[in-house]
């Protein structure tokens, strides 16, 4: 774990370069500051390699798709690979692949911190990479087939009103039954509108900035909600559902150790972060907290004194195999877009076991979509 433990004497010296005076503990073992850097360039270096994901000498660069969150993880992650861009071009005259940068605002459907002066801020200081911000709602605008327009639940939207997509999704999210069912729902809104504006802009690879405590996080939340099955395309390097290309450079890596670095680069990172509420603060009302920020502090506490467990969570889901997708639309739920379980009959809209009665949905179509356990779960009244 990475740490500026008081218990490091000053004249401590590194267990790599043997020179330098330690500055953090990283599992157990003492570095400098140099060393500690060239620990985490490497682990994305690696990731990055492993995923073959630099073109050619002979090939146009890439278009690689930045989500950022304007945490620690995915401005770490910006900073990074800027870094390699300018050593490749300075050395070679040519970068291998271009950054577009892509923040979503999700002021409609959650609290969040005003983000515009450190987005600008951010702008300023990587001034080579294009850069987007889309609004939740805009996921009508990129995708047709949204969670929302598939809904037959609230199939009503404001066409009065003079922003009918953002009445239409605070209708939809308020309809749904708990705090967890719409933290559950905004990810999924907000994962299929990442992927639907990665593949309107030929984005080759979506590179999310997620940490291994993060991903540790998510193995365990979206299995206690009900899509154990489906970890693997949530977690895992590969082809999403939506056929684009999806990497986690900063999987080796605990969210303490990019912490870390964020405050050891030159100049430092932090006037770039946002402190991001969402989904982090826990409610003092019990209702009010979500399975996220459950295993949230879960992980903020195991990564402290275990972080071996942490490593050992997303190592495991790691080697699960990806379900294949089948040739039908019935083969994957039309919420999340994962595969269904093989073997389960699923469940229509209304609740009802697939192989009961035909029931007809607000489009005029004859059958209910079918959902998997998770999205069912939360979306449908118990």
């Amino acid at each position: 774990m990475a740490t500026g433990n008081n218990e490091i004497a000053s004249s401590a010296v590194c267990a790599r370069c043997h020179q330098a005076n330690v500055s953090v503990t990283v599992r157990n073992e003492h570095l400098c500051q140099d060393c500690f850097t060239k620990y985490v360039v490497t682990k994305v270096t690696k990731r990055l390699e492993s995923n073959k994901l630099r073109a050619a000498f002979n090939e146009a660069p890439r278009l690689f798709l930045l989500p950022l969150s304007l945490g620690s993880s995915s401005v770490a992650l910006l900073h990074i690979l800027h870094q390699q861009l300018e050593h490749q071009e300075n050395r070679t005259g040519r970068r291998s692949f271009r950054l577009h940068l892509l923040f979503v605002d999700q002021s409609a459907a959650a609290q969040q911190p005003a983000f515009a002066q450190v987005w600008r801020s951010l702008k300023e200081h990587f001034p080579s990479h294009s850069s987007s911000i889309v609004e939740l709602e805009d996921v009508f605008n990129y995708d047709s087939d949204s969670v929302l327009n598939l809904s037959p639940l609230y199939a009503e939207s404001a066409s009065d009103s003079h922003s009918p997509n953002r009445d239409y999704l605070e209708n939809f999210l308020s309809g749904l039954p708990s705090a967890t069912s719409r933290a559950d729902m905004i990810g999924i809104i907000r994962t299929q509108l990442v992927d639907a504006f990665a593949k309107k802009t030929c984005c080759d690879s979506i590179l999310y900035g997620d940490s291994t405590t993060r991903l540790a996080e998510r193995t365990l939340s979206e299995t206690a909600k009900g899509r154990g099955g489906a970890v693997p395309w949530l977690t895992g390097d590969g082809q999403s559902p939506r056929g684009i290309k999806i990497v986690y450079p900063m999987r080796d890596l605990l969210r303490k150790e990019i912490t870390a670095y964020t405050a050891m680069t030159t100049p430092p990172l932090t006037p770039f972060l946002l402190e991001n509420t969402i989904g982090k603060k826990p409610s003092a009302s019990s209702k009010n907290i979500t399975i996220e920020d459950l295993m949230g502090q879960y992980f903020e506490s195991v990564e402290q004194n275990y972080p071996s467990i942490v490593a050992n969570v997303v190592r495991t889901s790691g080697r699960l195999v990806a379900p294949s997708l089948g040739s039908q639309d019935d083969a994957v739920c039309h919420i999340c877009r994962l595969p269904l379980t093989v073997g389960a009959e699923g469940l229509r809209w209304n609740g009802e076991q697939e192989g009961s009665a035909s029931t007809t949905c607000s489009n005029g179509s004859r059958d209910m979509p079918k959902l998997c356990f998770g999205c069912a779960r939360s979306t449908l009244n118990p």
